[in-house]
């Protein structure tokens, strides 16, 4: 009698593959390479706890470069533009081209100081001016925005970044100035023409 729910034999599944073996050569070279890596970091750690003091110092110093790198990518300065420290170092001013602003916002003004020693003090003074035009007779000349500070540079390629209130600048043409004067009174400008938009 033959059964109605005969087993249906499972086809056969084929063995993995086996590699065949590498080179005596790669093998040898891999484990020498990683008896290498281990003495290494055997010593490393026997060194560690004979001057704790040492790696502590090497390990804060890796923290503060961290967090400083955070801040400045964070703050959106970024590096400075000044030319390589190996040339002549000048003093000077550079200006990065500043986007045109919506009227009663904030302007965000980026600026490189050059070719100061650290910690060397400067005045600056940023005025926001309107463009030459055609004033009728009687009407008052509106009055340019000033806006005064002090600071000091990190070293000869310092840059920086200023915020300004737009306040009650009607849309328009202007003319942007930054000065900067250093701490034997030499001043050194920047200019752009900007144009305040509508909101």
């Amino acid at each position: 009698m033959t059964q109605p729910f005969s087993r249906i034999p499972e086809p056969e599944i084929p063995r993995p593959f086996k590699r065949r073996l590498q080179p005596k050569s790669v093998q040898h070279a891999v484990r020498e390479v990683s008896t290498l890596v281990r003495r290494h970091s055997e010593d490393l750690w026997r060194r560690s706890k004979r001057h704790p003091r040492a790696l502590g110092l090497i390990g804060g110093a890796a923290a503060l470069t961290l967090v400083g790198a955070y801040t400045l990518s964070a703050s959106g300065v970024g590096r400075s533009l000044c030319p390589p420290s190996g040339e002549a170092s000048r003093f000077l001013l550079l200006l990065d081209p500043v986007t045109h602003p919506i009227a009663g916002s904030e302007l965000e003004i980026r600026y490189d100081v050059c070719g100061l020693a650290s910690g060397t003090p400067y005045r600056a003074r940023i005025q926001i001016a309107a463009q030459q035009r055609v004033v009728k007779k009687g009407s008052a000349k509106p009055k340019p925005l000033v806006v005064k500070f002090q600071d000091k540079v990190d070293g000869v390629a310092t840059r920086r970044a200023r915020e300004m209130e737009l306040g009650k600048l009607k849309p328009g043409a202007y003319t942007l100035e930054l000065s900067v004067t250093d701490n034997k009174g030499r001043e050194r400008k920047r200019m752009q023409k900007i144009q305040v938009r509508a909101r």
